[in-house]
């Protein structure tokens, strides 16, 4: 138990002293910029950027705080095998019996957040002019939210509990080809089904721009079912653009917030990075080492779930003695692995940072051979930041272990450095 507890407190402890030190470096460095680059980064805006990720800082060290205290109150408070005992007395199949074990902490979890997304949604994103989303539009996303995922939930919780109690030992075997097909069709039908639950996705209304950007994804020979805009403002004025899909479900979706505040030259400039990525095959190598880390996972899983202490360290010893890996008794093994993702996520980081922000650059550069005009891209990267109050100045360690993109002025040194390599001039 207390092994738990303490990689709970030494996760919370690395992320908040990481958060911290974010801050100080931010506040130092933003005031005294690059001398290089104090003209062109906006310096009016630093006051306000600090102010806003001190907000958001405080916000986040207060969420992570009372993390901290939910999941311990559920491990200490005997509420797992309690609970798991209430469902094993339920007479439904064994497989029911786990999920709605499985539900109950969970619920918990999202209940215990609310305040904290409603203090971002209506407090600091508000008070900054970022948030516009409207009471009646965060229950609708919540209601939503709950019913995709008590769909999915169920699908996917309920398929392992199947093969955990089927097949034993070796479940994680087939568990892993479920789970990669998984993700595989929800690459296909997220952006046509899942999606559209959430925002409206309409036919870009500007020909031109559409045109221009058909014309640039038929020169990379990049297939697209069709380009569309996203009515994002009913919830943020943050802006973005992506592709999403695979296949004949492929498509540009661009925030109507960005086609508002940037010219079709910076969008372009954008879009390009964007194909960058699938060119360079970025897409399909994160979806491989996806899978892959899913059946290590699942694997250790396995593993774990055949060791008696990590339901002695709850106090479902007795239970699972008596019982074994059934149902219920299993979801509090796979609620205890859950709780150990975080602090060996944050052991990875450094590499799978490593690996985005190499992408990033390589997405940049092919940006400039297939829309050859280095301005429009640094603009639009720079817009971006100071429209969205990034942080500038991020911390070293902080860059290590959270950033998947280069911090701005590194970004946008390569971009000159690359363009001077192709010969383009800042103006072309």
């Amino acid at each position: 138990m207390w092994i738990l507890i303490g990689l709970l407190v030494l996760n919370f402890a690395i992320s908040t002293t990481l958060s911290i030190l974010n801050l100080r470096h931010l506040r130092r460095r933003a005031g005294d910029p690059p001398e290089e680059w104090a003209d062109e980064l906006g310096t009016e805006q630093f006051p306000r950027t600090i102010e806003y990720t001190s907000a958001k800082t405080r916000l986040g060290h207060g969420a992570r705080a009372w993390d901290l205290i939910v999941t311990s109150t559920i491990l200490l408070s005997g509420l797992l095998p309690v609970s798991a005992q209430w469902a094993a007395s339920i007479p439904t199949a064994r497989v029911f019996q786990g999920l709605i074990m499985l539900a109950i902490p969970a619920a918990i979890e999202y209940l215990a957040s609310i305040p904290f997304d409603l203090a971002t949604q209506f407090g600091v994103e508000k008070r900054f002019g970022f948030s516009t989303i409207t009471v009646k539009t965060w229950v609708r996303d919540q209601i939503t939210s709950l019913l995709l995922m008590g769909v999915l939930g169920v699908l996917l919780g309920g398929g392992l509990l199947l093969l955990i109690d089927r097949i034993g030992r070796w479940w994680w075997a087939p568990a892993w080809g479920l789970l990669a097909l998984f993700q595989l069709l929800m690459t296909f039908i997220a952006p046509v089904l899942i999606m559209p639950l959430f925002n409206k996705f309409e036919p870009l209304e500007d020909e031109e721009l559409r045109e221009e950007i058909l014309a640039l994804a038929n020169e990379a020979h990049f297939p697209l079912e069709g380009v569309y805009q996203v009515d994002a403002s009913r919830r943020s004025t943050h802006s973005n653009a992506y592709f999403t899909g695979l296949g004949k479900t492929r498509r540009i979706a661009l925030f109507d917030t960005l086609i508002e505040q940037h010219s079709h030259g910076e969008i372009l400039a954008v879009l390009a990075h964007e194909i960058g990525h699938w060119v360079k095959h970025h897409v399909i190598w994160n979806m491989v080492g996806s899978i892959l880390g899913s059946g290590a996972a699942l694997y250790m899983a396995a593993l774990l779930l055949r060791v008696p202490w990590v339901y002695q360290a709850v106090g479902a010893g007795d239970l699972y003695a008596r019982l074994g890996p059934t149902g219920p008794v299993v979801a509090i093994g796979l609620f205890v692995i859950g709780i150990l993702v975080s602090p060996l996520a944050l052991i990875v980081s450094p590499l799978t940072s490593w690996f985005s922000r190499r992408n990033e650059y390589q997405a940049d550069a092919y940006s400039l051979q297939l829309y050859p005009h280095p301005t429009a891209l640094e603009n639009a990267l720079i817009g971006l930041s100071e429209k969205n109050l990034s942080n500038l100045f991020p911390h070293p360690l902080v860059v290590i272990f959270g950033y998947s993109h280069p911090p701005l002025i590194q970004r946008v040194s390569a971009i000159r450095k690359r363009a001077r390599e192709l010969g383009l001039t800042r103006d072309s």
